[in-house]
């Protein structure tokens, strides 16, 4: 049988695949393709020889389809490298000069926080500290919105978080903080370290002492914070998204890769 051209809405229907997506495949050299009078068209010939090449490329051991994302279960780290997450954190934090991390929906960091003061290193220094750490990130994540927003923490510090989103999905936090907005009283600092110290098995004089790594901010500046922090955390939500389409995509092949070694 002689080989014919097939159009692009040919090619959509045979490969169940969006004329976007056909497109983006085509320039990214990922699908076989030639000019006719200005038009994209596509050898059936070369279309076949491309699914076979994807079925010998499928490993066997493997299920014979890489099955979609659900938005419902997906983690961030599914959707985004650990270590382009922590370059992320490293570079805000160098860049703004203070203390940044980005957690899951259970308060769960990804990487390690960047800055991090010293007042601060002390809680996480034990499980109890950063148990109580995780369940303040835990309740920020919780509440509805999309915007950023400063919050207080558990032990009196404020900080800043923005939620990163797939969609009306929500997926995780990025957070930068551990700073106050007003100048802190000595003695009522240092009475409140004490009881955060008593509550979480760890030493106050230590943590009254590790006042001056908090830094004080204006008004003004937390905003510009907390408004660079949206826009961070609007970056990745872009990334993410842009992630969990490419899977989407991989998923439709695999798909049509099994079906057309049934076929």
């Amino acid at each position: 049988m002689a080989d014919r051209l097939l159009t692009t809405r040919e090619l959509q229907a045979r490969l169940h695949l969006d004329r976007v997506t056909i497109y983006r495949m085509v320039k990214e050299g990922e699908l076989p393709a030639l000019r006719v009078g200005g038009q994209w068209r596509f050898s059936s010939e070369a279309i076949d020889a491309w699914l076979a090449e994807r079925r010998a490329a499928a490993s066997p051991q493997s299920s014979r389809r890489d099955p979609a994302l659900d938005l419902a279960t997906v983690q961030l780290d599914d959707l985004i490298d650990l270590g382009v997450l922590q370059t992320i954190q490293n570079q805000f934090a160098q860049l703004v000069g203070v203390a940044a991390f980005i957690t899951d929906l259970k308060g769960q960091p990804f990487a390690p926080c960047s800055r991090c003061s010293a007042f601060c290193q002390i809680i996480h220094s034990q499980p109890a500290g950063m148990a109580a750490c995780q369940a303040s990130w835990r309740a920020i994540a919780q509440l509805e919105g999309e915007d950023a927003a400063i919050h207080l923490c558990h032990a009196g510090i404020q900080y800043a978080s923005a939620p990163v989103s797939v969609g009306t999905q929500r997926l995780g936090l990025v957070t930068a903080g551990q700073f106050f907005t007003e100048p802190p009283d000595p003695e009522q600092f240092r009475q409140r370290a004490l009881a955060t110290g008593a509550r979480l098995g760890l030493s106050g004089e230590a943590l009254a002492a590790a006042m001056d790594s908090l830094l004080t901010l204006s008004h003004d500046q937390a905003m510009q914070i907390t408004n660079l922090l949206q826009t961070i955390a609007n970056a990745i939500s872009s990334i993410s998204y842009q992630s969990y389409q490419a899977r989407q995509t991989l998923a439709q092949i695999a798909e049509l890769t099994a079906w057309a070694g049934e076929w």
